[in-house]
């Protein structure tokens, strides 16, 4: 079976020819994100996609970036409402059968949202801000200790090290207070937000 059944009971199609059928809407994308844990489940809290993309989202308007772009960023990882949300490590066990099967969904909901060509030249930006809330996230929702765990090559490489947002925090009482919905209606909110400031 190479389709799935979406949280609107649409049939979501993952490869081949029935791909050009899709119709993914934004109420799906923001419920199935809202309820994907990042790092597999391992956080001190749960830790969601959509939570990630909005992190991700505010890196770059604090950046000054223009709405398609905070738009793009918003939407970088949509295709994990249909994935999952596989962490990088499995993704390199994996190797490229992963990266054939999770760029396709990306590319297609890029196409469908009208964001390709801003995926495309603000790509190395948009990694950038990515990068920063992963390192971000590690500083305040894992149990990463740098004295006695391995370093990340991708956050920890010399010359080319990665710093956690010092204008973030996740590890708040009101952020672990906040359930699922609130981080779906986010999501939704700043999409809908950015689309009309992207119109004007």
């Amino acid at each position: 079976m190479t389709w799935m059944i979406t949280a609107t009971g649409r049939t979501h199609h993952l490869q081949g020819a029935g791909m050009a059928l899709n119709d993914p809407t934004l109420h799906e994308i923001a419920h199935a994100l809202s309820q994907i844990n990042r790092f597999t489940g391992h956080c001190t809290r749960p830790y969601s996609v959509a939570e990630h993309s909005l992190l991700v989202s505010d890196l770059a308007e604090r950046a000054g970036a223009t709405p398609i772009v905070q738009l793009a960023a918003l939407m970088h990882d949509a295709h994990e409402a249909y994935t999952g949300d596989v962490s990088s490590p499995v993704k390199w066990a994996v190797g490229q059968a992963w990266d054939a099967f999770e760029h396709a969904q990306a590319a297609s909901l890029h196409n469908i949202f009208g964001i390709r060509s801003v995926m495309t030249s603000h790509r190395a930006q948009i990694r950038q801000w990515d990068l920063v809330a992963l390192a971000t996230e590690r500083r305040d929702l894992t149990l990463f200790d740098p004295a006695t765990d391995a370093p990340w090559a991708i956050l920890d490489t010399p010359g080319h090290e990665v710093l956690a947002s010092t204008t973030h925090t996740l590890c708040s009482h009101a952020r672990e207070t906040l359930i699922w919905k609130h981080w779906r209606n986010a999501f939704t909110g700043r999409f809908l937000l950015l689309r009309e400031a992207v119109k004007a």
